[in-house]
C-alpha cells in the first residue's frame, strides 16, 4: 500500500513576456499554449487581459511541476485552468496529464494564482497516492552540504547539514 505524499508546484511568469508575445501578433503561440476555452477567458474585445494569460501560463507550469514527469515536455492543451462557479482557478486535465496524474494517484489539483504590475504566480498543490511514474526514482537523494562560509568560533554543530535533493524539472514559458 502507498502512502499519500502531498505535492507542490510553483511558477513565476513576468507579464513583459506575455506583452512581447502579444505585441509581435504571436497569437500562434499563445493559441498553442491556451486551449479554446482558456482562449476565451483571456482575450476580451479590446485585446489579451496580459494579467489572466500569465497567470493561466504559471498555473499550468506549476500544475506540470508538481505531477513529476521526467524528460517529457510541457503539454499545454492537456492542462487547462479554467474558472469555477465561484471565480477562483479550475484545473482539468486531459489526454498525457490526465494519464500522468492517474500513474501519480493524483484526483484532484488545487490552484492559486495572484498578478501585480509585473508578475503572476501560481502555486499548485495535491495529494498523491502514488509515484509521479512507475520508473521514476522516487527516493530522494540524502547526502550532506558544505556550508560555503566556514564559522569563525566554535560551533556545537558541524559544518554540513543533512539536505534531501528532490527530482526536480525545469520548464520554460516558450515550449510550444
Amino acid at each position: 500500500m502507498s502512502a499519500t505524499g502531498i505535492r507542490v508546484g510553483v511558477d513565476l511568469v513576468p507579464l513583459a513576456r506575455v506583452r512581447e508575445m502579444t505585441a509581435a501578433g504571436d497569437d500562434g503561440r499563445l493559441h498553442r499554449m491556451l486551449t479554446p476555452a482558456e482562449t476565451a477567458l483571456s482575450r476580451f474585445p479590446t485585446g489579451w487581459d496580459l494579467h489572466g494569460v500569465a497567470g493561466r501560463l504559471a498555473a499550468k507550469e506549476a500544475v506540470f511541476k508538481l505531477l513529476h514527469v521526467p524528460d517529457r515536455p510541457l503539454p499545454w492543451q492537456s492542462i487547462e485552468i479554467l474558472k469555477s462557479p465561484g471565480e477562483w482557478p479550475l484545473v482539468h486535465l486531459t489526454g498525457p496529464a490526465r494519464r500522468w496524474a492517474a500513474d501519480a494517484g493524483i484526483e484532484a489539483v488545487d490552484v492559486s494564482i495572484s498578478h501585480e504590475e509585473l508578475f503572476a504566480v501560481a502555486v499548485a498543490a495535491t495529494a498523491a497516492a502514488a509515484p509521479a511514474h512507475p520508473h521514476a526514482d522516487t527516493q530522494p537523494h540524502v547526502g550532506t552540504y558544505q556550508h560555503p562560509y566556514p564559522h569563525t568560533a566554535p560551533h556545537p554543530h558541524t559544518d554540513t547539514y543533512p539536505y534531501k535533493e528532490e527530482p526536480h524539472a525545469e520548464h520554460h514559458l516558450v515550449q510550444p
